[in-house]
């Protein structure tokens, strides 16, 4: 399959965005303890009707060792395909594969803006201190090394 520019994939005002959930777990705090933040970005597909095309964008924050919090944001993104693509058969698992992170950011439009936003609104209420996540797509960055 000849890799399909995400700008001519879609619809420009076809896009929706819905918060499914937000998950905050605190967790313990060791004194003597140097933890280092992870955040991890993912795009799945979702399903395809018509012309709508559903992804899901998920973003986990933790810390290695374990400790601190760990924070889960799952938002839905629905766009619109362009008409010269419709009824085409399009593998979007394999599309993801290909992509990169600007074309991320593009897909899902301002859907990391609005995850960097409740989770520094839900560590803000946590423990008055607002953790800020990237604005912007930022791959998986919570592999062991």
């Amino acid at each position: 399959m000849e890799k399909i520019e995400i700008s001519k994939l879609f619809k420009d005002s076809g896009m929706q965005t819905t918060l499914r959930r937000a998950t905050f777990d605190r967790l313990q705090i060791r004194p003597q303890v140097n933890y280092r933040g992870r955040t991890q970005d993912e795009v799945f597909f979702q399903k395809q009707d018509g012309a709508n095309v559903e992804f899901e964008v998920v973003r986990r924050m933790d810390f290695e060792p374990e400790g601190v919090f760990e924070i889960t944001a799952v938002y839905t993104v629905r766009r619109v395909l362009n008409d010269e693509f419709v009824g085409q058969d399009i593998d979007y698992r394999e599309l993801l594969r290909t992509l990169t992170a600007n074309d991320f950011n593009m897909l899902c439009g301002n859907v990391f803006s609005s995850m960097s936003l409740i989770i520094s609104q839900l560590t803000l209420a946590s423990n008055g201190v607002p953790m800020v996540s990237p604005p912007v797509y930022c791959g998986i960055a919570a592999k062991a090394e």
